[in-house]
């Protein structure tokens, strides 16, 4: 009896002494993402709020939106996942001739319109580092951003950011301005940054790169031979033909997977 007693009381001391269950973080939430969606689970700095009203303004679209510009962004999609899915295709950069052609609302709004695509990772990355514009446009509240990341050893993690109620879309944004950009971009961090991102999801997951004008600077040029395709964005009111040539020209070997035309003269009355 006395051994069935230590036995007891032993066993109580042992029970006291166990440690508690980690409490419930942001890895529980995305490995439950995992188990009941298809979702993989990655690693974000925090999940930041959007305001559609404001939004809306600014013309980024919702993936559900009815009117003509969002059946565009739907139709561009599958254009872009079809080819993307054909070909392996993992990252693809939105690129313009000039500025002012509508090339970075291009890119959130096709990241957007492919986050609504189940099982479809998105990594929306700011590339344009003299004239960083998505975090303004969706008026983020980031506090690190990749200029940040190009000039320290921050984990990934720290400048990728969620969205609430976009699930599968997140946002790696630039703050501010690098004076030395385009020895930035042809740096090995550049290749190191889109490498880490390609191995997230593997399978499932999509890089859509917001690049600087193609012939403003040589900031594109660095990045291109890292991509495996572009979107090629023009505004009728703005591109000429020869721009639009030499751009091709300067792509080379890059595929070019979709084109957008911004600013048409003539709207679409057909309707279905």
């Amino acid at each position: 009896m006395d051994r069935i007693q230590r036995a007891l009381e032993l066993a109580r001391s042992q029970k006291d002494h166990t440690p508690p269950p980690p409490a419930e973080d942001s890895r529980l939430e995305r490995t439950t993402l995992y188990r009941e969606f298809g979702i993989s689970p990655v690693e974000f700095a925090a999940r930041l709020p959007l305001d559609w009203r404001s939004l809306r303004e600014r013309r980024v679209l919702s993936p559900d939106e009815v009117a003509p510009a969002g059946h565009a962004y739907r139709m561009l999609r599958t254009q872009v996942l079809q080819r993307a899915r054909a070909h392996g295709l993992s990252t693809i950069g939105v690129v313009s001739a000039i500025n002012g052609e509508g090339k970075t609302l291009t890119a959130i709004n096709l990241a957007f319109s492919l986050a609504a695509e189940p099982n479809q990772t998105v990594f929306l990355v700011d590339l344009d580092l003299r004239r960083p514009a998505i975090a303004r446009i969706l008026g983020l509240a980031a506090e690190t951003g990749l200029e940040t990341w190009f000039g320290g050893d921050d984990p990934t993690k720290r400048v990728c950011y969620a969205l609430e109620g976009v699930p599968r879309l997140y946002v790696l944004p630039t703050l501010a301005p690098i004076s030395a950009s385009s020895e930035t971009l042809a740096g090995l961090g550049t290749r190191r940054l889109l490498n880490e991102l390609k191995e997230r999801d593997a399978g499932s997951r999509l890089l859509i790169v917001d690049l600087p004008p193609m012939l403003l600077s040589d900031d594109a040029l660095m990045v291109a031979p890292l991509l495996d395709a572009v979107v090629l964005v023009v505004n009728e009111r703005r591109t000429r033909r020869e721009d639009v040539m030499r751009v091709i020209e300067l792509l080379g070997n890059t595929r070019i997977v979709g084109t957008v035309l911004n600013r048409s003269t003539e709207s679409e009355k057909r309707a279905y």
